[in-house]
């Protein structure tokens, strides 16, 4: 396969990251190919619908538990 710049596509990692006010996802050593001159790094269609769902899924989770409100009313004590 080649790059849109012309370069050679070689198999190799990356790695995907994504932050948002709750938390930050970071994800290693995820199958890619990179341009070898221009260091370009693509990754597949289904790897990536992958990484969204995992994003996605780990945001709606943070929104749950992270809500900002303290879990016991503060004039129990």
């Amino acid at each position: 396969m080649q790059c849109k710049c012309g370069g050679v596509l070689i198999e190799g990692k990356t790695t995907f990251r994504t932050s948002n006010k709750n938390f930050t996802f970071i994800l290693e050593n995820i199958p890619a190919k990179k341009c070898m001159r221009c260091d370009e790094v693509q990754i597949s269609e289904e790897t990536k619908d992958k990484l969204q769902k995992l994003a996605n899924r780990i945001e709606r989770d943070s929104n749950e538990i992270l809500t900002g409100r303290p879990s016991a009313n503060l004039y129990d004590y």
